[in-house]
C-alpha cells in the first residue's frame, strides 16, 4: 500500500541534525514562557487568585476563540484524513483504556478518570507541536488535523462527561443537555466547523477581535502552568506513583508505538508522512489538560504532574524519533 499524501501536505524534508535542533528549539520556546509564569508566581505579581482568573479567561474566552479561528481557517476534509486513524484513533483508544483503568483499578472518581484519559491522549500540539512542525517538518499543515481532532472530538467528549457529572442530582435531562451544549469550548468548535464546511467568513470587524483574543490562549496556558510551579515541584505522594508511571508509559511509549504501527504497517504511510504521525503522537501532555482540571476542580494534581513529567521526559523520546525516522 502506498503512502497517502491526501490532505496532509508534504514538507521539504530535512537533515537529521536540523531535525534534532528543531526539537530543542521547540522545547526552548515553551520553556521560556513557562519560566515567565513561574517568576510571576514567585514574585506574587498576580496575587492569590491570579491563577484561577487566568484559567477562567483561557477557558471562557481565549480557547473558544482559538478553536473557532483554527477550525474555520482549515479545510474540513483535513480533519478526516486517513492519517487520523493513526494519530487521533490511537489517542482516543488509549484515553478510553486509561480512563477505565483509573476508574475501576485505581478507584478514582469519574471526573479524575476523564482528566487521566486526557493526560495520555491530549498532546501538546498547539504550544509545542506547531513550533516543532515548523522547525522539523517545515510544514505546520501536518499538525492541523491532530489539533482539530482534539478540539472537535477529544475535548467535547471529556467536557460532556464532566458537565454531566457536575449537574445536580435530579436535574432534568434537557437541563443537563443545555449545560453541555452551552460549554464555550463546544460552541467555539461547532462555530468553526460550520464556517469551515460552508466557507463562510465573518466580517473583519468581528473576525479580527476574535483572532486577537485567540492569541491569548497558548501563552496564557503556559504562564498558568509555570505559575503552578511557583512553590517548586514536589514529588507526588507514593500512592500516585503507579498512576503517574502508567500515564508516562501510555503517553510516551504506547501512543507513538501504536501510531507507528497503524500509520506504517497498516495504512502504508512512509517517509516524512510516517515521521509526522509518530512525532505528533510522541508530544507530551498538553497544558490545556491542566486548565480543564482547574476549571472543573478534578484531578488537578494528576494533570499538573502529568504535564510536568511528560514535557521534560518527552525531549529524549522525540529526539529518538527524529533520529530513527527523520
Amino acid at each position: 500500500m502506498t503512502a497517502r499524501a491526501g490532505s496532509w501536505r508534504r514538507g521539504r524534508g530535512f537533515e537529521s541534525g536540523a531535525g534534532v535542533l528543531g526539537v530543542l528549539e521547540g522545547f526552548g520556546v515553551i520553556g521560556v514562557v513557562i519560566f515567565v509564569g513561574f517568576l510571576l508566581g514567585r514574585l506574587d505579581i498576580l496575587g492569590d487568585t491570579g491563577q484561577q482568573a487566568l484559567a477562567r479567561l483561557i477557558f471562557y474566552a481565549a480557547t473558544p476563540a482559538l478553536l473557532f479561528t483554527t477550525i474555520a481557517e482549515s479545510p474540513i476534509d483535513r480533519t478526516f484524513s486517513s492519517a487520523l486513524l493513526a494519530t487521533g484513533g490511537t489517542a482516543l483508544f488509549l484515553g478510553v483504556v486509561f480512563a477505565l483503568l483509573s476508574r475501576f483499578v485505581f478507584k478514582r472518581s469519574t471526573g479524575v478518570a476523564v482528566i487521566g484519559g486526557w493526560a495520555v491522549s491530549y498532546v501538546n500540539i498547539g504550544n509545542l507541536g506547531l513550533p516543532i512542525a515548523a522547525y522539523v517538518l517545515q510544514d505546520v499543515g501536518y499538525v492541523a488535523p491532530v489539533l482539530m481532532f482534539q478540539l472537535v472530538v477529544l475535548a467535547p467528549i471529556g467536557i460532556a462527561v464532566l458537565d454531566a457529572q457536575g449537574a445536580k442530582a435530579g436535574t432534568a435531562w434537557w437541563r443537563k443537555l443545555l449545560k453541555i451544549l452551552g460549554n464555550p469550548l463546544l460552541i467555539g468548535s461547532a462555530a468553526g466547523v460550520a464556517c469551515s464546511a460552508t466557507g463562510y467568513r465573518p466580517p473583519t470587524v468581528l473576525y479580527e477581535p476574535i483572532s486577537l483574543i485567540a492569541g491569548i490562549s497558548v501563552p496564557a496556558a503556559l504562564i498558568v502552568f509555570g505559575f503552578s510551579l511557583r512553590n517548586g515541584w514536589k514529588i507526588p505522594p507514593r500512592d500516585a506513583h503507579a498512576e503517574l508511571g502508567l500515564v508516562m508509559l501510555f503517553k510516551l511509549i504506547l501512543h507513538p508505538f501504536l501510531a507507528w504501527l497503524v500509520g506504517g504497517p497498516l495504512l502504508g504511510y512512509s517517509g516524512l508522512d510516517l515521521f509526522a504521525i509518530v512525532l505528533t503522537s510522541a508530544l507530551p501532555t498538553a497544558q490545556n489538560v491542566y486548565i480543564y482540571a482547574l476549571r472543573y476542580q478534578r484531578g488537578t494534581a494528576l494533570a499538573r504532574d502529568a504535564v510536568f513529567l511528560t514535557t521534560f521526559t518527552s525531549i529524549a523520546v522525540i529526539i529518538g524519533v527524529a533520529m530513527l525516522l527523520g
